[in-house]
């Protein structure tokens, strides 16, 4: 039985570990990187021959369909993602295998099975370029969003916001002025602005690149990051590596 050489590339420490957790009882699998720095990854697999990829969407510096668009040869890919509906509709239109995090160990071994299924498809590599064609024609992040808070709908210019803040389902999106209150969670608001310009530094916490005035460590693998507008926002340790990938 053939050993399929498996590449991680998640900026999540703890979602590469569950990856990792859930291999390591897959005998045709042997993992031979494991990337939190998408641009570290993208070297390393225009170096090694890689069969399977495990790769989360939305990343900073670049994004999992920028990763690909960027390979000559495309390994069999399992991508994964928190809250991106449309890519979802997208990967079952083209039979290209997904994990809806937080996913299952059963979850994850079905997409194994596919993987395996679809292992002398030479036409997997086609569709995965329609998939990266149908997203690229519908990404595009507004410059504005009309906020539901509460009993109103205020407008609120992406390049405006500092910071957000999670508030049990919901958020409070922080400018320079004033603290909006939005009818939806972190996780699908973040879904909405371009990861490029916005990063997610806390379970509770993301920040806009534009707002970032210093970083300084904690002390215990975390930061604390300061704004413009002096307010200081933690870092923690689980989501540092994501700045980290931005240090020179």
């Amino acid at each position: 039985m053939k050993t399929y050489q498996a590449v991680i590339v998640d900026d999540e420490p703890p979602a590469r570990e569950v990856v990792a957790e859930y291999l390591e009882d897959v005998d045709w699998i042997s993992v031979s990187g494991s990337f939190g720095n998408p641009r570290k990854a993208l070297t390393f697999l225009e170096e090694n021959q890689t069969d399977l990829l495990f790769l989360d969407i939305q990343m900073p510096q670049m994004s999992g369909f920028d990763l690909v668009d960027q390979l000559d040869t495309l390994p069999h890919i399992v991508f994964s993602t928190a809250y991106d509906e449309y890519a979802i509709r997208a990967f079952d239109i083209n039979a290209v295998d997904y994990l809806l995090k937080p996913y299952t160990q059963k979850r994850f071994l079905e997409a194994l099975q596919r993987v395996r299924q679809i292992a002398g498809d030479e036409n997997q590599q086609k569709r995965i370029r329609a998939l990266l064609q149908q997203v690229k024609e519908q990404e595009d992040y507004p410059k504005q969003l009309f906020v539901r808070s509460r009993d109103r709908i205020v407008p609120v210019f992406v390049d405006d916001i500092l910071w957000i803040e999670a508030e049990g389902d919901y958020a409070r999106i922080h400018l320079e002025d004033e603290t909006v209150f939005c009818g939806i969670g972190l996780g699908k608001l973040m879904a909405r602005v371009d990861p490029e310009h916005f990063v997610r530094v806390h379970r509770s916490h993301a920040i806009a690149f534009s707002a970032l005035k210093n970083l300084e460590p904690d002390g215990y693998g975390g930061f604390t990051a300061t704004l413009f507008d002096n307010t200081e926002v933690k870092v923690s340790r689980h989501y540092a590596e994501r700045i980290k990938n931005f240090i020179i």
